[in-house]
């Protein structure tokens, strides 16, 4: 053929390969299971499996056991009936168990799965974009999440748990095991134009096996692999639904909430009550057809129904960020999931109006949110530290669009900004991907740049430098740019990952969250897992973990060299421990060398009724907020006990002490800590009353929060309660005992309208 001949044929076949590769489709031939459509007066929502609910139903049995056995047969057997109607999918489950634990929580609660619950995985476009999660337990607690492609915190999935599907769960303890019912309205899951159908489909259940030392185990109707680096593409089993009815969404949610606040500055001071507010506000969800839907809100209140965990922040040199909870932002919050915190909907602070445009087509998704915010918070980052400031209005957009080749492949955009008074703004672009190849590869890549100009603002005013630039906010222009990229290989023993990851000096992101810059980072993983399944060792793991950190001037910052050995063994208990050998570590103009610390995890539920968590860290550690920074001993402990007294009352206590004692042994740098008590009472799914108190030994405050919420739906809430804040320092007087100094009683009511 000759060498251009040649060298021609080896181009394409290289060529063909890459193509295979990156864009092949690389699931298993599915199941198909065209369903028997039955009128929607046949079914009744009671827990009981009827003759008639399941005439002529579709069946699927769970057959592979995933967890602690690897796709062998489940010691307890569960078996699915599918049929619909023209309005919702019924899925009806009969689990055959020795004993039953469900205990009645409230949506979303972890103690769910500390006991028996059923659930579906769906990908209803079929391209796993992502799976919706439903679950419910034979109590008809309910559970639902988005689970994306992406990695998360850790290396493990990444799942947001804070989305809410409206959809209708009710079981029934029997002689032997339980049944349990599922009504899901298709008006309340996201699916292709169309009255016809094909949905890719799981139902997994979890249970504690006495035949195996009271085992937690996971098991589904598709086989695991744990040679396969898309976990999405593993549903096997395809649902058939012909000519449905698809209800356009003409949702409306208005609210009213009102709330009465107090202070008392000295002692003997009566309690100050300001006038009270009255807040009121509308929220719509509009679907101008299955795949785009418009939302906003007019003077939104998205107020917390109870408190966050405060946070040990003593010794943190940069920002700590908390979940959000709030119901408008998470509602297609998994189009925005990134490595890098390139967003986080807690940046957007009080809004006045928010609105969101979501459309959703078989081959791509758009996802365009805008907020007017009363209050903007404002967040410098640099090499080591970050600075923050809340301050005026501003006006901020994001646009987002995904192309997804296939279930291996996917590709996107971002662009976000925010225009501040004054002619100040922040602007950012980027672009990222996502690739499947040969089953067992993932490559994951992101990057952006962002051109800002500071508000002339004292809401940080800090005599420092990064570069050439202030980071107090006076008016400077700031450029930068970012880079993440990720290679993971995973199989059944061995699994790989390779990131490098770098960010400029000048990079920020004002809608995001992003902590510190002025890096260029090298990690390397490699972790040896096995799996013998026995009664004392269910599994282990070994993992090594090398990070090396530069500046941009290529001066190194950081260098380490991490170890984790994790064992699950007998009543469910999973033991971590992390080396870490610190070879260089600088902060500012500081350094420090050779020097260890390392971590243990234990989590255990020793008993039906009993979870426990413990986390310790000791070994040496830099004290950052000293003047002078040093290094000294820590000591850093987190207890957690979950106690379900009832199947309706827990109590949950938890402890968080952190120190760093100085190297001379004279006393220490910090030392504290911060107890929390959660107690709830379920009287139903709906109904509940739960009391939070915590005291904060490193402000030495003590809170209080009783709450009454009633909840019906995901949407529709009433509740009513109040925020206690104790003090035994007043101005000029000392107290011998805690005096409340702030208090606030408040109520609302959001009610939706369908």
């Amino acid at each position: 053929m000759g060498f251009i001949g040649q060298s021609y044929m080896h181009k394409k076949y290289i060529y063909s390969l890459l193509i295979l590769l990156f864009l092949s489709d690389l699931r298993s031939q599915d199941t198909i299971l065209n369903l028997n459509k039955i009128d929607s007066n046949e079914f009744v929502l009671d827990g009981i499996i009827s003759k008639t609910e399941i005439e002529g139903a579709k069946i699927l049995e769970v057959k592979y056991e995933e967890e602690p056995g690897y796709n062998v047969e489940p010691s307890q057997r569960t078996i699915a009936y599918f049929t619909y109607s023209n309005k919702f999918l019924y899925v009806g489950i009969k689990a055959f168990r020795d004993k039953v634990i469900a205990p009645v929580t409230t949506r979303d609660n972890r103690a769910l799965w500390r006991g028996d619950f059923t659930g579906l995985a769906i990908d209803t476009f079929g391209d796993a974009r992502n799976n919706i999660i439903i679950s419910s337990n034979p109590s008809g607690s309910q559970a639902d999440a988005i689970r994306m492609p992406g990695t998360g915190r850790g290396g493990g999935p990444s799942v947001n748990s804070n989305v809410n599907y409206d959809f209708k769960s009710m079981g029934s303890i029997t002689s032997d095991g339980y049944d349990l019912e599922f009504l899901i309205p298709y008006s309340e899951l996201p699916f292709p134009n169309g009255k016809d159908q094909a949905w890719k489909i799981k139902i997994f259940t979890g249970y504690l096996d006495d035949k195996n030392a009271g085992a937690e185990v996971r098991a589904g109707t598709s086989m695991s692999s744990r040679d396969s680096s898309c976990q999405l593409c593993l549903l096997d089993h395809t649902i058939i639904l012909k000519d449905i009815e698809i209800d356009k969404k003409l949702n409306f949610l208005p609210y009213v909430s009102s709330n009465l606040s107090g202070t008392r500055e000295k002692f003997y001071d009566r309690i100050n009550f300001e006038t009270p507010e009255l807040s009121y506000g509308l929220g719509f969800d509009i679907e101008l057809n299955k795949n785009l839907s418009i939302e906003g809100t007019i003077n939104p209140d998205f107020s917390q129904v109870e408190s966050d965990a405060t946070r040990i922040d003593i010794n943190s040199p940069t920002a700590i960020n908390y979940p959000e909870r709030r119901p408008f932002f998470n509602r297609g919050i998994d189009a925005m999931d990134y490595s890098l915190n390139v967003f986080y909907s807690r940046s957007i602070n009080n809004p006045s109006f928010a609105s969101k445009i979501i459309n959703q087509g078989k081959k791509s998704r758009l996802y365009i949110l805008s907020a007017f915010d009363e209050e903007t918070p404002y967040l410098v980052p640099t090499q080591y530290e970050s600075f923050s400031g809340v301050g005026g209005k501003s006006f901020s957009n994001v646009l987002r669009y995904q192309n997804f080749i296939n279930s291996n492949s996917q590709i996107g955009f971002l662009a976000s900004n925010r225009f501040y008074e004054g002619d100040a703004y922040g602007n950012l672009f980027g672009v990222d991907a996502l690739f499947n190849f040969s089953n067992v590869w993932k490559f994951e890549l992101e990057l952006f740049l962002n051109n800002n100009k500071e508000p002339n603002s004292n809401i940080i005013e800090i005599d420092k430098k990064f570069g050439n630039k202030t980071v107090a906010l006076d008016g400077e222009n700031i450029k930068g740019s970012a880079v993440f990229a990720s290679i993971k290989r995973d199989t059944e023993n061995w699994r790989t990952r390779i990131e490098y990851k770098e960010l400029s000096d000048g990079f920020r992101s004002d809608l995001g969250f992003i902590t510190t810059n002025d890096l260029r980072q090298y990690s390397v993983r490699q972790g040896f897992y096995k799996f013998p399944n026995k009664d004392l060792l269910k599994n282990y793991s070994l993992v090594f973990s090398q990070d090396f950190r530069y500046n941009q001037l290529n001066e190194i910052s950081r260098s380490n060299f991490q170890t984790y050995f994790s064992v699950l063994t007998i009543l469910n208990t999973s033991i971590t421990h992390n080396y870490e050998y610190n070879f260089y570590k600088s902060y500012l103009e500081f350094q420090f060398k050779n020097f260890i610390n390392h971590w243990v995890r234990v989590e255990s539920q020793p008993f039906d009724f009993l979870n426990l968590q413990v986390f310790y860290k000791f070994g040496k550690d830099i004290a950052y907020r000293e003047e002078i920074p040093k290094l000294g001993y820590t000591n850093d402990i987190r207890f957690t006990a979950q106690l379900s007294l009832t199947d309706n009352l827990r109590i949950t206590p938890t402890i968080n002490y952190s120190s760093i004692k100085k190297n001379d042994g004279d006393g220490y740098f910090f030392k504290g800590y911060i107890g929390r008590l959660d107690l709830r009472y379920q009287f139903t799914n709906t109904f509940d009353l739960r009391v939070i108190s915590e005291y904060n030994d490193f402000s030495k405050q003590f809170f209080f929060q009783p709450l009454i919420s009633w909840r019906p739906n995901p949407d529709t809430i009433f509740y009513v309660g109040g925020n206690q804040n104790y003090i035994d320092q007043f101005i000029g007087y000392n107290s011998p005992h805690y005096k409340v100094n702030r208090t606030q009683l408040f109520l609302k009511f959001q009610y939706l309208i369908k």
